[in-house]
């Protein structure tokens, strides 16, 4: 469960409990909503390091994982998007191989609270 805050104008900041607690190469998803539209982004171990990113193809918005949960390709270290097969890089989103090469996923700060992840989206 994540819980959401946000005022007019000012980011919205998402907790993704237990966050830090992901595996190398592990994900979670978490909902928001900006706007009137439900979105869903994912929290990312890569490198020991953790990552949030929106969970939307730039080339086309879809889910990247089909709603399956499954972002990462340990065998190609890539961010991969389920319907297009494009490939982006776990620490930048930057999209190198597919329809959507030279864009990137939208990425958001994080920040580390004790075991949650902090996801602030402007």
């Amino acid at each position: 469960m994540t819980r959401e805050t946000e005022s007019a104008g000012a980011p919205l900041s998402v907790v993704v409990p237990g966050a830090v607690r992901l595996q190398n190469g592990e994900t979670t998803r978490f909902p928001f909503q900006r706007g009137k539209m439900p979105e869903e982004g994912f929290v990312l171990r890569h490198a020991e390091e953790l990552y949030a990113f929106a969970n939307s193809c730039p080339h086309w918005s879809v889910d990247l994982d089909y709603g399956m949960g499954d972002f990462y390709d340990v065998s190609l270290d890539r961010i991969v998007c389920k319907n297009h097969g494009a490939l982006f890089h776990p620490r930048t989103g930057f999209c190198e191989w597919g329809p959507c090469s030279g864009h990137s996923l939208e990425r958001f700060e994080i920040a580390v609270r004790g075991e949650d992840v902090v996801v602030t989206i402007r």
